[in-house]
């Protein structure tokens, strides 16, 4: 959403997906053609039904956040945006499917050796130096995350953050040794079960209950009610003008019309 304007991107998310796609395994035309309708069809639902609740949700805790938030407050907005991405794994989940079972199996070779190499390379840019080093950099980052929903922060708050964040459990080339490993089950699932009854329940499953450290969420949740008892007044009117932007910008989303 914070990227280079959110109707500029999501406006053209169907050609992304399927730019990215067709870079990782060679397709022919009528499996081209079938890509792109499935996926235009999901961002069609995906606007009219799911943009406005975001909406709803932003504007909510837009409202929650002129004052202090409580960790039970994050906690459930925390789970209620992990509902809106089970429920979009769901939807797509028998496209996925198909699709999945319209490739031969030289083409699911390819597509699964296509995404070990990306994120063999990632790895080896986001592995260099020690854990120690990561965190750091990794926590200067989250500042500046802060920040873009917050303004300008004081040198004590940014100082309490970065000392907090490097105490969670949380390194990216560890992150990416566990996406290897995600990848290698999701492979399994579509060697084991493509082509078989309930192949698409099995793919929503694998992909909506992913693992979750709740020691390292709650830690992280703590740390995110702690930054927010911090903040001044300015502060709190910064991030709720922020939400309520957002929350603008996807009504507007919402009521446009994708082809166009």
């Amino acid at each position: 959403m914070a990227g280079c304007g959110s109707g500029f991107v999501y406006n053209r998310l169907d050609w992304i997906s399927s730019h990215y796609l067709s870079n990782q395994v060679t397709l022919d035309g009528a499996q081209s053609r079938a890509l792109q309708s499935d996926l235009d069809e999901f961002f069609d639902w995906h606007r009219r039904s799911e943009l406005p609740r975001y909406a709803r949700f932003l504007d909510q805790m837009a409202i929650e956040a002129a004052r202090p938030v409580s960790l039970a407050q994050l906690d459930a907005g925390q789970r209620e945006v992990e509902g809106f991405m089970r429920t979009s794994v769901v939807h797509a989940a028998p496209d996925a499917a198909r699709w999945l079972e319209g490739l031969r199996p030289g083409q699911v070779d390819e597509l699964f050796a296509s995404l070990a190499e990306r994120n063999r390379k990632a790895r080896a840019e986001s592995c260099e130096g020690t854990p120690a080093e990561r965190r750091e950099k990794s926590a200067r980052r989250f500042v500046d995350r802060v920040e873009e929903w917050t303004g300008g922060l004081s040198r004590a708050q940014r100082e309490m953050i970065v000392t907090r964040y490097a105490q969670l459990d949380r390194d990216e080339c560890a992150e990416l040794t566990a996406r290897d490993r995600s990848r290698e089950e999701f492979s399994a699932l579509v060697e084991r079960y493509r082509g078989r009854p309930g192949f698409d329940q099995r793919i929503a499953d694998f992909l909506a209950h992913r693992p979750v450290d709740l020691a390292d969420r709650d830690r992280f949740l703590r740390l995110l009610a702690d930054i927010n008892r911090s903040l001044t007044p300015a502060q709190r009117e910064h991030t709720s003008a922020r939400l309520r932007l957002y929350a603008r910008d996807l009504r507007d989303l919402a009521a446009q019309d994708g082809a166009t």
